[in-house]
Formats: structure tokens, sequence, C-alpha cells
């Protein structure tokens, strides 16, 4: 199986979760903190469903999946407790057009889930097309070694920098000016990836600089 990477904004779009497997939490937690427009269908509160749609974070369905549940939603993730139900899940998703995660499931999913390393605005997905997903969390585990948390505050100042640089009207010299950057803020975190962003920090502002009033 060949997947098309993609990164979805999930933000206030209509999500169905069918909950009840042990990874139901940690997928709850993920969509909760995309912003999503979540519907929950569970039998049994094993995961404070409760407290979320008291807080009006979640819509909970005291049930199981009937025919018909998919329709209107952009994405469905599914974790029951038995997975017999996927078959018909996975038809149905082909008939509403919706994308369908089931997880530990590849076999019957539209979609799946990597994982999943955030360094604020960083995401680093990694995934193993469903063929081990636990290589992938390894790995993950490696790249966070590489990537500590200076390397999300560097994506945040880099932001920052868009409006300065989109001032410059050549996009030869911008380009040429943004690897620049990036190029000499990477050295810095390699030499010190605690303490070298404000060093890479002062670094931009000369280049970015320079270049202003060479194209003044």
């Amino acid at each position: 199986m060949t997947y098309f990477p993609l990164m979805l904004d999930l933000k206030d779009r209509p999500v169905l979760l069918l909950a009840g497997g042990p990874e139901t939490k940690a997928k709850l937690q993920a969509l909760l903190e995309a912003e999503a427009r979540l519907t929950v269908l569970a039998e049994e509160d094993g995961f404070g469903l409760e407290s979320l749609e008291r807080e009006g974070r979640i819509r909970w369905i005291r049930r199981g999946y009937r025919e018909g549940d998919l329709r209107g939603f952009f994405l469905v993730v599914s974790h029951p407790k038995d997975k017999a139900i996927h078959p018909l899940l996975r038809e149905e998703a082909e008939r509403e057009r919706v994308f369908l995660v089931t997880v530990d499931d590849p076999e019957h999913a539209s979609a799946i889930f990597p994982a999943v390393l955030r360094r604020g605005g960083l995401v680093v997905a990694l995934s193993t097309s469903g063929a081990a997903p636990a290589l992938a969390v390894r790995l993950k585990e490696r790249l966070a070694q590489l990537f500590p948390e200076s390397y999300g505050a560097l994506v945040a100042y880099l932001r920052t920098l868009r409006p300065r640089m989109a001032r410059i009207p050549r996009f030869e010299e911008r380009k040429r000016l943004w690897y620049r950057i990036v190029d000499e803020a990477l050295e810095a975190l390699d030499l010190d990836p605690h303490g070298g962003l404000p060093r890479a920090m002062a670094k931009a502002e000369e280049a970015l600089q320079e270049v202003v009033e060479w194209t003044r």
C-alpha cells in the first residue's frame, strides 16, 4: 500500500470517534487537541466522556455503531472493543465518501495515523504504512533526542520573520536569505541544542538587516 502523506486542519470539522479499545484515550486527546467538533460513540464511559460532555467539548452518544452513523462526518476514527464491525464501517465510509481510520486494523482503513513528534509548530510524522507501528514509535523516540523543544521556539521565531521577509522584492533574494538564516540557526542548535537559539536569532537579524539595506 502506498499512502499519500497529508496533514489535516480538523478545527471545527465534524469527526466521529467509535470508542472502547485500549488506545481510545490517546486518540480522543489527539482529536481534542486538533479542535475537532467531536462526536463519540461509546456504550460505557472509561475515558472521561461524561466530564468532557459537561464541558461542551464532545457530543457523547451512549451506544454502539448503527448503519447510517457515518453520514455527515469529515473523518471517522474507529477503535472499538470489537473490530468485527470494521468491514461494515468500511462499506459505509465508501458510500458516504468519508475517510476512515480503523486503529490497529489498516486492512479496513482508508487512512492511518502516523507516529507524531511535536515541537511547537514543527510536526514530524512517521509511518510504516501500517506494517509496523512499533517501529514508527521507536523512530519517533530517536528523533525526539535530535529535536529538543528549542526547535519549536525556532519555528515560532521564523514565523515572525515572514512579514519582514515579504518586503524584500526579489524572490531569489528572499530564497537565499531564508536558507542562510535557517542554515545558521541549525548550525547554532547543533552546537548548543538548548542555548543556541538566541545566537541564531541574532545572526538572523543581522542577515535580514544586511539584505534590507542592500535592496533599498
